[in-house]
């Protein structure tokens, strides 16, 4: 194993869970205590706002994995009606918490099965948060429950890593999150190409104890997403470096894919 230099795949490789039927439930639960201060300043909030508005025709978004509401509130705060759904009871404790939560429709439920009947301007799921599902299988069914509840002219906006090959010697990686004098903080990851799955331990050794916790990703890279999309009947609007839009680069970390609905086929 090997030290890396963190990235969008190593800062997700300690993301919250979402789903609650298919295999990694609890996990949000475990992380919703540090869950901001790991991740309150990983985006330029305004610029995500701006892009998300953009495309959320009309100005209602249901977010998939909303948390902590990291991204909720500021949406909420724009004017968007923001509906957020997530498994974690903690994860929504944390958001009813804060200053504007108000704004936000907080929801417990499976992404797969989102407890709205609904449509809205704009899907969103962030952060990788659809590759915490732990098979194509239930990463179709959720494309499909947000295709469902996209109003006319709407669109999907998936945000997820793309994984760095130089991260990973023999199938494995260390990378050390904090070392000091009585504590450390590291992550070890296994990944296996073949499923694209990504396994984790996070391990926290501190004055007050060791804290193991695990995680397990299984990742979609931008053809395969494009194709999941294409059954749930979308099509790929645009492909993006950020959740502000910028533009993809040659050899990015992450994707921003953008989806809206295919026309209706011409009668034969």
């Amino acid at each position: 194993m090997r030290s890396v230099v963190p990235t969008a795949e190593a800062a997700v490789l300690t993301q919250h869970s979402v789903d609650d039927t298919d295999g990694s439930a609890a996990y949000g639960d475990d992380w919703a205590e540090v869950y901001d201060a790991l991740y309150d300043g990983r985006d330029d909030l305004a610029g995500v706002v701006q892009f998300i508005a953009r495309w959320a025709r009309p100005a209602s978004v249901l977010e998939l994995g909303v948390g902590t509401g990291r991204l909720a509130l500021p949406l909420s705060a724009a004017g968007l009606r923001v509906v957020g759904v997530d498994a974690s009871p903690a994860m929504l404790d944390r958001l009813r918490a804060k200053a504007g939560a108000e704004r936000v429709e907080a929801r417990l439920g499976d992404m797969c099965e989102p407890p709205a009947d609904e449509v809205f301007g704009c899907v969103l799921i962030a952060f990788s948060t659809l590759f915490l599902l732990p098979d194509q299988a239930a990463q179709r069914r959720c494309l499909r429950a947000a295709a469902d509840r996209l109003a006319p002219g709407g669109a999907l906006i998936v945000e997820g890593f793309i994984p760095d090959p130089n991260r990973w010697h023999n199938g494995h990686s260390l990378h050390v999150e904090r070392w000091q004098a009585d504590q450390v903080v590291m992550t070890a990851g296994r990944l296996d190409p073949a499923a694209q799955t990504i396994e984790t331990l996070r391990v926290a050794h501190t004055p007050h104890g060791t804290r193991v916790i695990p995680n397990r990703l299984r990742y979609v890279l931008p053809a395969e997403l494009d194709l999941l999309a294409e059954c749930a009947g979308l099509r790929l609007a645009g492909r993006y470096g950020d959740l502000t839009g910028s533009a993809l680069p040659e050899l990015p970390s992450t994707a921003v894919s953008v989806y809206t609905a295919l026309p209706p086929r011409s009668e034969p």
